[in-house]
């Protein structure tokens, strides 16, 4: 009887283990080099009834941002929202609401980007009443208080109606910025 068989088995062993070793080097260097394509996306965790609350340094509410799922991805730290809104409140400045079907999040949540079906409802708590935007995407910095969109917008007002090719809306110093073929009709009271 012939030991040799017994021989072989260890070093096939050690031949498989290097083949895999040298399978997972070429894996995580083709990763590192771009190999992936852009479009690959690691989501490392998924909310249901997705809540966010940003409070000052009393403890009162700046904005919350609530959706009915989140994805976080892991490739870039940014998320997607389902039937996101964002809900900023200021006792001075009124509140803002802003509502759609779909949102992203950039890294660190110094953005959220708005898309489809944007409905944007600033009310300042006055007489004017409420002044509700539409438009299809619209971008939000909630630190800043500032909202703008280089997309068509629809403005309604109680006694306004505006039509623009974009805007920029800063809450904090009550001002818009309309561009791009403004229409305005304001109907004033007697």
């Amino acid at each position: 009887m012939s030991n040799r068989p017994l021989y072989w088995f260890p070093l096939a062993i050690i031949a498989l283990l290097a083949g895999l070793s040298m399978w997972l080097q070429y894996t995580i260097q083709s990763h590192k080099l771009g190999f992936l394509t852009s479009d690959t996306r690691i989501i490392d965790y998924m909310i249901e009834d997705f809540k966010v609350t940003r409070t000052n340094l009393a403890g009162q509410v700046i904005y919350t941002l609530n959706a009915k799922f989140a994805e976080h991805f892991l490739d870039n730290d940014t998320a997607q929202l389902t039937t996101p809104r964002l809900v900023a409140h200021d006792e001075q400045q009124g509140t803002v609401d802003i509502r759609s079907k779909q949102a992203f999040v950039t890294s660190k949540g110094k953005q959220v980007n708005f898309i489809d079906n944007v409905v944007l409802v600033r009310d300042l708590h006055d007489g004017q009443g409420p002044l509700v935007l539409t438009t299809d995407y619209l971008e939000a910095f909630p630190d800043q208080q500032l909202m703008r969109t280089s997309h068509p917008v629809q403005i309604r007002g109680n006694f306004l109606q505006i039509a623009a090719g974009g805007l920029e809306l800063n809450n904090r110093t009550q001002t818009m910025q309309l561009s791009n073929r403004v229409k305005a009709r304001y109907e004033p009271t007697h």
